[in-house]
């Protein structure tokens, strides 16, 4: 994708969620109807959004540019999304599907764009406007709008929709490795192959990618502990490391608890020496509290 599309959506992009979700830490110093105000402009621009989905792709797409500043014959370069996907592969991509992108999306796309949201965001305006993510209102609103609900249920469908095409700023940059589906099947592929690699085989990349597949809150605490609290699991040996402890657990189950305490026994050893220079054998070795 153009460095310019980019960099032009990057700030577009930011400010129009910002206008779109009521967060209450920010308003704290503000009178109560001066907060009311915020709100009803907020609720406003939510029923906005909902009405461009009902609207389908054509209107959807229409609404999305202008949102960001992108011209309605401004081409975006996007990686191809190869077939239609149901309301529910989209939301939940199963494995096979994740093969399936991250295969075809391996070359592709680089690891620093990936890690943007506002690119997962232009690729999902390219996506909705050829008819790949439904091709009428109601299967936009499946896609985008249903699901997880508290509270307002503009609010709900809001967040649902800015988590699911790149991430919401609230969350921070976890978001767009946890929450936007189809971001998140590529990562997921990109670790499997990078374990298959640094372990010469003996870790199949299938084998990995279910692993990092199966557990939805396992996955997102390995990615919070490698983006804010842990930043030494991002050494690729270290993250195959808790692949093979994962895999080893009894009878293959683990949990979120398993994935914090092998990232921090890695990182007590990190302390003493460089992961990646550690051989794998001893990493597997690694001693593991509770």
């Amino acid at each position: 994708m153009d460095n310019s599309t980019l960099d032009r959506a990057a700030e577009s992009f930011g400010q129009w969620q910002a206008k779109l979700i009521f967060e209450k830490k920010y308003h704290k110093k503000k009178s109560r109807a001066e907060r009311r105000k915020i709100i009803r402009a907020v609720r406003e621009r939510q029923k906005e959004l909902k009405k461009a989905v009902t609207n389908g792709p054509r209107g959807l797409g229409r609404y999305l540019r202008g949102q960001i500043g992108l011209g309605a014959d401004e081409e975006i370069e996007a990686p191809l999304l190869p077939r239609k996907l149901t309301p529910s592969e989209y939301q939940q991509p199963p494995l096979e599907l994740e093969e399936e992108l991250g295969g075809e999306w391996q070359k592709q796309i680089k690891p620093r764009v990936a890690s943007m949201p506002h690119f997962w965001f232009l690729c999902h305006i390219k996506w909705i406007e050829g008819y790949r993510l439904g091709d009428d209102g109601a299967k936009l609103t499946g896609a985008f709008l249903a699901g997880q609900r508290r509270g307002n249920i503009h609010e709900s469908q809001t967040r649902n929709f800015l988590r699911r095409t790149g991430g919401i700023f609230v969350r921070g940059n976890v978001s767009v490795f946890s929450d936007c589906p189809l971001a998140r099947a590529w990562w997921r592929h990109r670790l499997a192959t990078e374990v298959f690699s640094v372990t010469e085989g003996t870790i199949t990349r299938n084998s990995a990618h279910e692993l990092l597949h199966r557990n939805r809150p396992s996955w997102e605490t390995l990615v919070m502990l490698s983006l804010r609290q842990i930043t030494a699991i991002n050494q690729p040996k270290a993250r195959a490391a808790i692949v093979h402890y994962l895999r080893s657990r009894p009878k293959g189950r683990f949990d979120k608890s398993d994935v914090k305490a092998v990232a921090t026994a890695l990182a007590r050893l990190g302390l003493r020496r460089s992961l990646n220079n550690t051989p794998m054998q001893e990493l597997y070795r690694v001693q593991v509290s509770g």
